[in-house]
């Protein structure tokens, strides 16, 4: 097998354990429709402060969803997810190359306004939720067996080409 295949393979096998442990867990089944308000609000503190609006980005969606998955499956808040990975990590395994890059977690907030919310009165989430670097998003929320509600945004920007 060649270098290309393993690293090919490595890659597929590093996707298909993630993808099966994030689908484990309970996903609000209108996950779609809390991501568009999710973006609304954000963009919406963001505008009352005189910042550019984010742009929505699946692979930070796909990142955000894998963190918001494995908080529910240990009903504990955390940044960190399998083996310890950060949020780096799992932005490389979502192929996103960034510049910069932030995460909000929160947990127990039953509604986007909420969670929003929230983020904004903490003032460390705050700076990330109105970074000026930032320029695209991805949101993830899972469902606990305790019944709460666990939420993670990953604003990004992503590394110039070159």
């Amino acid at each position: 097998m060649t270098t290309k295949s393993l690293a090919a393979l490595s890659a597929f096998l590093g996707m298909a354990i993630l993808s099966g442990a994030a689908l484990a867990c309970t996903i609000p089944a209108n996950l779609g429709a809390l991501r568009g308000e999710l973006l609304v609000h954000t963009n919406a503190e963001r505008g009352a402060q005189g910042l550019p609006a984010l742009a929505m980005e699946t692979r930070l969606g796909d990142a955000a969803q894998i963190q918001a998955c494995r908080m529910a499956d240990r009903e504990r808040l955390s940044h960190r997810g399998s083996w310890w990975a950060g949020l780096g990590r799992r932005l490389r395994r979502e192929d996103y190359a960034y510049a910069m890059a932030v995460e909000n977690t929160g947990v127990g907030y039953r509604d986007a306004r909420g969670i929003i919310r929230g983020w904004m009165e903490s003032p460390e989430h705050r700076v990330n939720m109105l970074s000026r670097d930032a320029r695209d998003t991805g949101y993830g929320v899972a469902i606990g067996e305790d019944g709460r509600m666990y939420w993670s945004m990953v604003a990004a920007a992503p590394r110039p080409a070159g």
